[in-house]
């Protein structure tokens, strides 16, 4: 923890990859006769009872309309049907985007010129500077810069093992074990890569990327993929912290150091 937020943290969570069953969102705009020319943004509002109102967002229209971006209104996870925590009877699913995006327990859509007045849409999602603070975001309306809202997905990486609390068994210092994780990224670029530091970004070594992914018909990624790395027990034991990193197919890369927003 750098310095609190108003917002929570999730830590290596809030992340899956499923098998949905639904409708392209495009489909069923085209079916109801929305013009391309003509609209700007779609909005999706659930029916949840929140403070302010009903959870609601947008995203630009060319990427609801983009049948590479395999934005759907679904009923199925799995091959069963939604469970209520994860937005029965209905939510959208919009791939390489984040999840403050796609609307569970879905109600109304509404394609429109104009941009959305929702509360959620605005106060959630926001990445502001970092010396930008709730007081002053609110005092000078930093909540309402587009620029700062989260759409597609950054890059990002997790270690699943050594889990949390795991022991490892100093007897077999000699031997090497087998750190794993995932990496994702958005906007359907692929992960390319994955390197683990044990010694603060002095040196990096280069995992093997286990789980690889099958793009869609028009080149985009969506999943996340598994990478392994052997390194030295005695290594990893003496590490003061595992650092892991990603690639994407645009070159982007983690930072080293985190940057704080208020959110």
């Amino acid at each position: 923890m750098v310095k609190k937020s108003i917002g929570f943290s999730w830590g290596a969570a809030a992340a899956a990859v499923s098998n949905w069953t639904g409708v392209p969102l495009y489909v069923l705009l085209e079916a109801c006769g929305v013009d391309r020319n003509e609209a700007n943004w779609v909005w999706f509002e659930g029916v949840d009872d929140l403070p302010h109102q009903s959870y609601g967002t947008y995203i630009p229209a060319h990427t609801a309309l983009d049948p590479s971006r395999d934005v759907m209104i679904c009923w199925k996870q799995n091959g069963d049907l939604l469970q209520p925590d994860h937005g029965l009877p209905v939510r959208i699913i919009i791939p390489g985007m984040i999840g403050g995006r796609m609307v569970k327990w879905m109600s109304r859509i509404h394609v429109s010129k104009v941009e959305s007045n929702n509360h959620h849409h605005y106060f959630d999602n926001r990445v502001p500077p970092s010396y930008i603070d709730a007081e002053k975001a609110t005092a000078e309306g930093w909540w309402y810069k587009p620029e700062y809202a989260i759409m597609d997905l950054n890059v990002n990486s997790a270690l699943y093992s050594p889990a949390h609390g795991e022991e490892l068994d100093l007897s077999k210092a000699d031997k090497q074990y087998l750190l794993s994780g995932y990496a994702y990224t958005g906007g359907g670029r692929a992960i390319i890569r994955v390197e683990v530091s044990l010694d603060d970004g002095a040196t990096w070594t280069l995992a093997r990327i286990s789980t690889e992914e099958t793009p869609n018909a028009y080149g985009k990624y969506w999943c996340w993929v598994k990478y392994q790395v052997y390194v030295d027990t005695a290594a990893l034991c003496d590490a003061q912290e595992v650092v892991v990193r990603a690639w994407d197919s645009s070159m982007n890369t983690q930072p080293q150091h985190l940057t704080w927003n208020v959110m």
